[in-house]
């Protein structure tokens, strides 16, 4: 058996949610699993937990890019995954390898709690991160918050709840911005500082600062606590401790700089050894996440399609929102609007998300979510249907249900920029095509 189809194996054994009637989701079967292996969320370094519906994953990125530069060893779990299952899992500043995570879902296999696959690959993560040395350990939240499978750390260093948005209302059984904003709160802990990133939704951050009075935290508010800028592409971050100043983000737009200031203000709090604000700066240059405005480098995918590619995850209004706003600032510089290539799932809120985008594309392709991405809840969309909504607003789209053809077609069309966007799923697939490296 080869060492993919060996992992394969070992993740088949825990459940995918997906219309599932049967399952429901708390804390109790992971608690209880993590109780069999010795409570290993409990044995970490000091650690970082992030909940938000936007913006966590760069928030992660600039938060190990910062701690590494500074020469310490970091521990990050993150989701969803782009091409392979181990990118989820960083083991002190190196993705976790098949052998490692294999013998982590076996002993977590054992506990006998039947896991979903995402409780199973949380569980995993604390336990390897219990044993292996390191630093600082930053831990994402999937989806949620109170009831996140990773809310489950009897006292974290400090939290950081990034910019809130509709996103997953379903699975939440909420669906106003305040409700979402104290969901995501939920990871919030008495006298542990939370770091509340500036917000694009007007009722969230006072449903957050409520949130946080409620439970006693101690928050760190962007705007109050700290300011941060970016002008030029110069960023400049300050607090109390002082200034970092870099003299570009290593990730593409202008909405990096909340998330960069978030991830100062919280290394900031935690006082680490050796992070001086010269290796915050070269950690902030330095940073990458791939899928978020991600420029294709020249590869098959990108030889086919011609002209400049950029790949983003942009998957909830919010996100395209931000991403519609990186094109119309480009096209200051570019005389043609680009072409859209998008995919999502099917629960996403797919008329909004195209309302975003409309204004400033030629023409959208819409094509299928393909179907083995090795991700939990994958279920894509009708691109007839978004063709439909995409039309319903002027703008020329057409339906090409195979992701092949559809990139061939963008070959034939030989736009000068194309967007691929709607899905990490797509995006983790596009990013394979192109031979694109996740380290």
């Amino acid at each position: 058996m080869t060492e993919d189809n060996a992992l394969n194996a070992a993740l088949a054994a825990f459940k995918d949610p997906r219309g599932r009637v049967d399952i429901r989701f708390g804390l109790d079967r992971i608690k209880q699993a993590l109780a069999s292996l010795g409570d290993p969320q409990n044995k970490l370094p000091p650690t970082i937990h992030i909940a938000g519906t936007n913006g966590k994953g760069s928030v992660a990125a600039f938060l190990r890019s910062m701690a590494e530069a500074s020469d310490l060893g970091v521990h990050v779990f993150t989701s969803p995954h782009l091409i392979r299952v181990n990118e989820r899992i960083r083991v002190a500043g190196r993705l976790v390898t098949d052998d490692e995570l294999i013998a982590a879902l076996e002993r977590v296999e054992d506990t006998g709690c039947d896991l979903t696959y995402f409780e199973a690959l949380t569980a995993a993560a604390f336990l390897l991160f219990s044993q292996i040395q390191a630093d600082l350990c930053i831990i994402e939240t999937g989806a949620g918050g109170e009831l996140d499978s990773t809310n489950v750390m009897a006292r974290p260093s400090a939290c950081i709840i990034t910019s809130i948005g509709r996103d997953h209302e379903r699975m939440f059984g909420v669906s106003d911005i305040p409700s979402i904003a104290r969901t995501k709160a939920g990871i919030m802990r008495s006298d542990v500082p939370v770091i509340i990133s500036q917000q694009t939704e007007n009722d969230a951050t006072q449903a957050l600062l409520e949130a946080a009075k409620d439970k006693g935290a101690n928050v760190i508010l962007a705007e109050r606590d700290w300011k941060d800028s970016l002008e030029d592409q110069s960023f400049v971050f300050e607090d109390d401790s002082g200034t970092v100043r870099a003299p570009w983000l290593g990730l593409a737009g202008p909405h990096q700089r909340m998330n960069a200031g978030a991830a100062c203000a919280a290394l900031n709090v935690l006082g680490l050894p050796h992070v001086t604000k010269a290796t915050m700066s070269v950690g902030l240059r330095e940073a990458s996440w791939p899928a978020r405005m991600q420029t294709l480098k020249s590869g098959p995918l990108q030889k086919v399609i011609g002209g400049r590619v950029v790949v983003d995850g942009a998957h909830n209004p919010a996100a395209a929102k931000v991403l519609a706003q990186a094109i119309k600032s480009q096209l200051e510089f570019d005389e043609a609007k680009p072409i859209i290539l998008m995919a999502m799932q099917g629960n996403k809120d797919a008329e909004k998300i195209i309302a975003e985008l409309a204004p400033y594309v030629s023409q959208f392709v819409m094509t299928s979510l393909p179907t083995d991405t090795g991700q939990e809840g994958s279920l894509g969309a009708d691109p007839n249907k978004l063709v439909k909504i995409a039309q319903s607003f002027k703008v020329s789209a057409q339906a090409i249900p195979s992701l092949e053809s559809a990139i061939a077609k963008l070959g034939d069309i030989k736009a000068d920029t194309v967007y691929i966007c709607g899905s990490l799923y797509l995006a983790g697939v596009v990013l394979a095509l192109n031979e694109e490296p996740i380290v």
